[in-house]
């Protein structure tokens, strides 16, 4: 039976600013099945969507990034509480 609960993976991120915004540009996540971690270079941000709950801001990337050969999308979220970064 499938989980329909989306699971968030930690993952840590090496960023860059410009304009004032914090945009990501390389991230490194483990991956539990494969028990080993993964480094994703950030190859273009599709879009980038913002939501102002109680005075905080959350932030989630949609990007495209590649693994190696392999490119994938990617959705980053970024906690504004805690200042962590989750794969979603």
């Amino acid at each position: 039976m499938n989980n329909p609960v989306k699971r968030k993976n930690p993952c840590e991120v090496i960023t860059y600013a410009k304009d004032g915004q914090i945009l990501p540009l390389k991230f490194r996540y483990y991956a539990v099945d494969k028990a080993r971690y993964f480094t994703v270079d950030v190859e273009k941000i599709h879009y980038i969507t913002t939501a102002n709950r109680n005075g905080l801001r959350e932030i989630t990337f949609h990007l495209e990034g590649r693994r190696k050969r392999l490119k994938e999308r990617y959705d980053l979220y970024l906690d504004p509480r805690y200042k962590t970064w989750w794969i979603v």
